[in-house]
């Protein structure tokens, strides 16, 4: 379901009323719910944000285009609520209460993987299908059968950061960075990296030579600076909230520390990172799922149609979640398309046996048996006069590396 630049013609105003004031709709087209349980508090709260708001924007779009033609034109209707980013207990809560109260037949979320992990469970007892963008390992390694997963573990998406990260230095210096600093939080993701570091840095042929095990919500950031001084790496990785990243990289950069620092995208593709780092952003780069400045068909349109929905938030955004959040909206309103059926069984049974076309990298969405994605392609950005910008591989670049 690839968005064309017409299909937005018609949004205009009409986007933001679609939500704002439904039309009343008759009795036998009554509104099909998509949950969007999601961490909108806490430290990567703007990420969740971005995921609901892009789930939002996507049903106002397909409200607009007239809705689920197979099932008379019901029109969608996102209900967003807040799991909290550290409390699984309220996640599980909040899903329940989607699922039972709301009658959702969908549901898009965590986005904080811990949060997820515990949401899953409630999906999976209610059979209902979950759409993810989280990027703890365990997702999808824990036999659930209603949980699609859009982006790649994420300890691959690290190890890929790694290599880009390689392959880029190399190509702009002219030799390969041999050695490796190891920086990750206490959160379920980071965790993941953590416990992932050394096979990764070997599958880099990378040299190890520090890493660091900090609390999440750091208050001291002098003991990793020591480290880093000490070690004298020349790429780090680290994964964390976006509160703790800033914090970090801050104290880094005025240390003088100027080596890349590889992170998952959802910390480091936030705005609140870009404009509160400021300069000190300049060789801060990740892996993401999905960038706004791609040059791909639909992505253009995602972001204009966003802006015209959400005019007060930054623009434009800084956040791969928008995209993902968007692309769970449109899997979602195609499997029910397709299927002709609002039933939550027949919806995840469509989605587990098709292939969808995405304004992704590599143009395309396919699960495997276990939920995991078969088909995500992640591109490295990276901050560069105040936006974040695609930046390898090549053949997704929009701007040179600036570090």
């Amino acid at each position: 379901m690839i968005i064309k630049r017409r299909d937005f013609a018609a949004l205009g105003i009409g986007a933001t009323a679609t939500l704002a004031a439904p039309r009343i709709l008759r009795a036998e087209e009554p509104e099909i719910v998509i949950g969007a349980p999601n961490a909108l508090t806490g430290g990567y709260g703007e990420a969740s944000q971005r995921y609901a708001q892009g789930l939002q924007a996507a049903v106002a779009h397909i409200n607009e285009l007239g809705g689920i033609k197979s099932l008379g034109g019901a029109k969608l209707r996102a209900v967003v609520a807040d799991t909290s980013g550290d409390n699984p207990a309220q996640a599980a809560s909040v899903t329940r209460r989607m699922i039972t109260e709301d009658k959702a037949v969908a549901l898009v979320g965590c986005n904080v993987s811990a949060m997820t992990l515990s949401a899953q469970v409630e999906a999976e007892r209610g059979r209902i299908p979950l759409i993810t963008a989280s990027y703890a390992d365990q997702i999808t390694q824990r036999g659930m059968q209603y949980t699609f997963k859009l982006s790649r573990l994420g300890s691959e998406i690290f190890g890929m950061g790694l290599t880009y990260a390689v392959d880029m230095m190399t190509a702009r210096d002219g030799k390969r960075p041999t050695r490796l600093a190891v920086y990750t939080a206490s959160d379920a993701s980071s965790m993941a990296v953590g416990a992932a570091a050394e096979k990764l840095a070997k599958a880099n042929n990378l040299e190890m030579v520090g890493r660091v095990a900090y609390p999440s919500n750091v208050t001291d950031a002098t003991p990793i600076i020591g480290s880093v001084l000490q070690s004298r790496p020349d790429l780090i990785m680290m994964s964390s909230a976006t509160d703790d990243l800033i914090f970090v990289v801050r104290a880094l950069r005025g240390a003088g520390v100027k080596v890349p620092i590889v992170s998952g995208g959802g910390a480091i593709a936030s705005d609140t990172a870009g404009r509160s780092l400021g300069a000190a952003a300049n060789g801060l780069i990740g892996t993401v799922d999905w960038n706004g400045d791609l040059n791909l068909p639909g992505v253009k349109e995602i972001v204009e149609g966003y802006h015209k929905m959400f005019p007060n938030n930054p623009y434009p955004p800084s956040s791969e979640q928008l995209g993902t959040g968007y692309v769970a909206g449109l899997i979602f309103a195609e499997a029910m398309e397709k299927s002709a059926s609002r039933d939550p069984q027949k919806i995840r049974d469509y989605i587990s046996a098709h292939e969808f076309d995405m304004p992704l990298p590599g143009g395309k969405v396919a699960f495997d048996e276990k939920g995991l994605t078969k088909t995500s392609i992640p591109v490295m950005v990276g901050w560069t006069g105040g936006h974040l910008r695609t930046i390898w591989p090549k053949e997704f670049q929009t701007t040179s590396p600036d570090f």
